[in-house]
This record gives C-alpha cells, sequence and structure tokens, in this order.
C-alpha cells in the first residue's frame, strides 16, 4: 500500500503522451523496498538516500512500451547524486537540470527528483515520446535545484565532466575507487563526497564533515595509514596518492602519475 506521499509522484507523471497511455496501475517503492524494483543495483540509490519512487507503464498498440521511474531523492544534492551514479558522456537534451539521451532512454534530474525514461525499443517515434514525457514531467517541478556546492571547487584543468559522482558513505566512495575495506576517513551518513577523475591522471576527491575535527582525524588517520611524507603523500606500486585539509574539507588524490599531479591536483581547489 503506497502513502500519500508516494502517491504524489504520479502527479508529475502526463495521463498521455503521443497516444502512449499508462497500462495499469502505478507501482509505489520506498527506501527499504526498492531492491523490488532494482534487482542488484538498488543499494547506490539508497545510499543516497532514496524516499520514494514510482513506476509505471506507458503502451501504444503500434509502439515499443516506455517505462518512466520518477525518484524522489530528498535534496537536489542527492538527486545529481542519483542521476551521476553512471557516467554521463552522451547528449544533452536539455530535460530539467541536466539529462542524457542514449539508446531510446532518457535520464535527468531536477531539483529533488531523479528520473528515468526507458523505451524498451527504439523508434523515431518511441524517440520523440521519451523526450515529450521527460519534458512534460520536468515541467511539473517548479524549482530546477542547485547542483552540490563541491562541485564549484573541483579544478578544472584536465576534469573529465561526465565523470563526476556525489556520494556520502565509505562503500559509495570504494564502489567509484576502492581505497580500503576499513571506513579510515570516517564517512558517514552526515558528510558529503565528489569524486571526480582526471586527465592524464588522478583521482580527485572532496569530503566535507559536519565538523572540522572530523576532517583532521581524517587526515591523521590517512597520513599513518599509508605512511604519508610531511607534504601527506605516498607512493604505492609506482602510483602517487596524498591528501590534505582545508577547515572542515579533505581532499584526496589517488591513482596519480606523479607527486607533482598529486600537489598540483590537490592545490587547485577553489575556495
Amino acid at each position: 500500500m503506497a502513502d500519500s506521499a508516494a502517491q504524489g509522484l504520479s502527479r508529475l507523471l502526463p495521463a498521455q503522451v503521443d497516444g502512449w497511455k499508462p497500462e495499469g496501475k502505478d507501482t509505489y517503492f520506498d527506501h527499504n523496498t526498492l531492491f523490488s524494483l532494482i534487482n542488484g543495483g538498488a543499494e547506490v540509490y539508497r545510499a543516497l538516500n532514496v524516499k520514494q519512487v514510482v513506476d509505471r507503464r506507458y503502451k501504444k498498440a503500434d509502439g515499443p512500451d516506455i517505462i518512466v521511474d520518477v525518484f524522489d531523492m530528498g535534496s537536489s544534492k542527492d538527486a545529481f547524486g542519483a542521476f551521476h551514479v553512471d557516467i554521463r558522456e552522451e547528449q544533452d537534451v536539455g530535460v530539467g537540470h541536466e539529462s542524457e539521451y542514449q539508446g531510446g532512454s532518457l535520464y535527468f534530474w531536477k531539483d529533488r527528483y531523479f528520473v528515468s525514461v526507458v523505451s524498451l525499443k527504439e523508434t523515431q517515434a518511441s524517440k520523440r515520446a521519451v523526450i515529450a514525457l521527460g519534458r512534460a514531467i520536468a515541467k511539473k517541478i517548479p524549482q530546477p535545484g542547485k547542483m552540490p556546492g563541491l562541485v564549484g571547487r573541483l579544478p578544472q584543468k584536465g576534469l573529465v565532466k561526465s565523470q563526476v559522482h556525489y556520494f556520502h558513505d565509505w562503500e559509495g566512495l570504494n564502489r567509484l575507487h576502492f581505497i580500503a575495506n576499513d571506513n579510515l576517513l570516517g564517512l558517514s551518513r552526515d558528510t558529503e563526497g565528489l569524486l571526480a577523475r582526471y586527465r592524464p591522471s588522478g583521482v580527485l576527491v572532496l569530503i566535507r564533515y559536519p565538523h572540522r575535527q572530523d576532517a583532521g582525524l581524517a587526515y591523521k588517520r590517512f597520513v599513518e595509514i599509508f605512511k604519508a611524507d610531511e607534504l601527506g603523500v605516498f607512493e604505492k606500486e609506482g602510483k602517487f596518492s596524498g591528501a590534505r585539509v582545508s577547515g572542515s574539507l579533505f581532499v584526496g588524490v589517488f591513482s596519480a602519475a606523479s607527486r607533482g599531479e598529486v600537489l598540483e591536483l590537490a592545490g587547485g581547489i577553489q575556495p
């Protein structure tokens, strides 16, 4: 039985688009039941604090089925994170705050919502309908939402913009770039992090803690465990990594080709 918050998501979905109409009843999921919708992939959205999801199938006699999922992530930061779970290298079609169309499917986020519109087969008609569905949903979301503030602090030189990811906990960070089994940086639901990949090499990790002392403790553990030098840099298997701390922000660089790249990336954080 869906609660009123979940049922409210259905109001974002149009009654029909280009002859595609809803088939059957909407299905609702929450943080605890999302596994029933996404077998094997629910944990990444749960880690980003997903609240509610509505799932609707649209049908047309002479067209492929189109499946729409609207995720209420609770905040625009986590909606950004949900959209950037995957690498985004395809066309932005101007739906919502950011969007991507690929292979018959449209993904976008706007305000606190992440939306997936998937045609089970791509045709010219279904492509038009998928994008029209996305635009109709986005139009019903009044506020655009804001990018996480950490995004604005990333150095732009060498940034791979399609590979910027948002996370909260240690498992989320390790899924993106494995560092260690133990939660040595003390991440939790109260921390927010950003991982960005750079060319020619290097992975930059920014973590904002609730308190300055938490960032300081994370840096201290980093230096002790990895036996970093006085500048917070260490080498392992021909790759260089390092860290520094600025107030409540931990700055980590991993898998760079040189010590100089570590220091340049770590020192390039915008104020």
